[in-house]
């Protein structure tokens, strides 16, 4: 946060700015910890989807079915490939939300008080107008 004097803070305001901060980073890191949860589950089925791929290119007898009856007999890659679908389409929509609505929302309620917030949530005082 840096020297509070220069900003005409007292030590309450300081202290509550500071914990305000460590909440916020304590909210950041909770949101980047499910979206690693997410990758996680994204990987795990695309590697289910590839391994029963592999397993369904081998069956040898299946090679002239229409692809619905192939899919019926292998549910294992038609449930896997469904679901690779609807999460990369969840991802897409996340994906346009960049910063976490947090950030967002503290940053518009921040602005009047001349800070701003990286990021992981640590907060920036910005310039005064007369600096």
């Amino acid at each position: 946060m840096g020297d509070t004097s220069s900003h005409g803070m007292d030590d309450t305001e300081a202290e509550d700015l500071r914990a305000f901060e460590r909440r916020l980073v304590e909210v950041v890191t909770t949101e980047k910890s499910n979206t690693f949860r997410w990758r996680l589950v994204l990987g795990a089925i695309f590697a289910c989807s590839a391994i029963s791929a592999c397993h369904w290119m081998r069956d040898a007898k299946e090679s002239g079915s229409p692809v619905f009856r192939i899919l019926s007999s292998h549910s294992a890659f038609a449930f896997s490939v469904a679901t690779v679908c609807l999460l990369i389409m969840y991802g897409f929509n996340h994906a346009a939300k960049q910063d976490p609505a947090i950030l967002r929302n503290t940053r518009e309620i921040l602005s009047p008080f001349r800070l701003n917030c990286d990021n992981k949530g640590r907060l920036i005082p910005l310039p005064s107008p007369n600096e």
